[in-house]
């Protein structure tokens, strides 16, 4: 199984900013935006190949999937040939733990100059148009020393956020780790705390112990608790996977349970966490971005924005290199930062077809969010 780290690391500060200012209005704070990027937002209609070769369309995905294959520019169902598809903010490919296809990714042109110190830089996307970084999509291209598939997305990122591999095999709690984890029911919410993983690889044994500590919001109620239950080990584990709910206060039956909220685990060379959301479970759950115990508890309540709570997913090049920034200089809206990718139609065979493609609008010509528009061309490497 291959894990990817999808976490945007801006959220937290998304939600502090949304919730000074009175917002927290949920999906609404970005669907009821009107325009991308530049104040004179292209209007994202389809448009024929043009005189560059490229192939433009406006992916109508606000509510469904939407599955592309890229040599006919044609929308198809999932059990057909694509290789991409959206499903509003969310790009995947035909590949590993999102397709059964072969289509493997890579970053071509990362746009480094809309970034300053890793922050973004609102005068440069401000200033940055489909025209001004058309250019990008048109250069030469080297061959990536690496093809990238899809795979597992956890809503608490990578096990690297929260555990260490230390010496000896021995896998441990990164110090200082904290969350916020909304539950499967997505009505509840916890601060919860990393105190203790141990996980010696090399015993044979799987994961030996741990200790996550939470601090529930339950349903209805306005704050955090402020009464401390832990999450550990259950009688009879063997190793390999628990799940908990911390509504409960108990431990559940990973496999019959719909309710658990957290799962911790490990298949074959990766250890995780897991929210009941996505692809791992029929809940509403999900996790913050990492932060210190400081940091969480500072907050009294659940800061009401959606947005902060990632769900597991799958995921690849395009979520580790994001396309897009949210609520620059306070505009709640997106902005595309015109990042080249470069696709590729089967990564086992040297001669498949490649385009460079370029996501630059998130809204269609009526101003309506979730309706990103893609262009694409062939293209060679050397």
């Amino acid at each position: 199984m291959t894990f990817i780290d999808s976490r945007t690391p801006s959220l937290l500060l998304v939600a502090a900013m949304l919730t000074a200012c009175g917002g927290g209005g949920g999906d609404k704070d970005i669907s009821d935006a009107s325009q991308s990027g530049n104040d004179t937002p292209t209007t994202g209609t389809d448009d024929p190949v043009n005189s560059n070769g490229i192939t433009t369309r406006t992916l109508p995905a606000a509510t469904d999937t939407v599955y592309l294959n890229l040599e006919t520019g044609e929308s198809v169902e999932s059990s057909e040939d694509w290789h991409i598809s959206a499903n509003r903010l969310a790009f995947k490919l035909n590949s590993g733990a999102s397709g059964n296809g072969s289509v493997g990714g890579a970053l071509a042109v990362a746009q480094d100059d809309f970034y300053q110190n890793g922050q973004p830089d609102f005068n440069v996307f401000s200033n940055a148009n489909q025209n001004s970084e058309e250019e990008h999509l048109l250069g030469q291209f080297s061959e990536p020393g690496e093809w990238q598939q899809d795979g597992f997305s956890s809503a608490f990122g990578e096990s690297a956020n929260w555990s260490i591999y230390g010496a000896g095999g021995v896998i441990s709690e990164k110090p200082d780790v904290a969350y916020l984890v909304r539950s499967a029911e997505g009505n509840s919410y916890a601060r919860m705390r990393v105190v203790d993983f141990n996980f010696p690889t090399r015993a044979g044994n799987g994961i030996e112990g741990f200790r996550f500590e939470f601090e529930v919001q339950g349903a209805g109620e306005a704050v955090f608790s402020g009464t401390t239950i832990a999450f550990e080990p259950p009688a009879g584990f063997n190793g390999m996977e628990a799940c908990y709910n911390f509504d409960a206060d108990a431990v559940e039956d990973c496999t019959t349970s719909t309710t658990w909220d957290i799962q911790v685990g490990f298949s074959g060379r990766d250890w995780f966490l897991k929210s009941n959301s996505g692809v791992s479970g029929n809940g509403n759950g999900g996790a913050s971005d990492p932060m210190t115990w400081d940091e969480a508890d500072a907050l009294d309540a659940d800061p009401g924005v959606p947005q902060l709570y990632a769900t597991d997913s799958t995921g690849g090049v395009f979520s580790e290199h994001s396309w897009y920034e949210y609520n620059l200089n306070g505009g709640h809206k997106i902005w595309p930062n015109f990042r080249t990718y470069l696709i590729k139609t089967d990564v086992d065979n040297p001669a498949s077809t490649v385009w460079a493609l370029q996501i630059v609008n998130y809204y269609n010509e009526s101003g309506t969010s979730g309706n990103p528009t893609v262009r694409w061309l062939p293209v060679t490497t050397e």
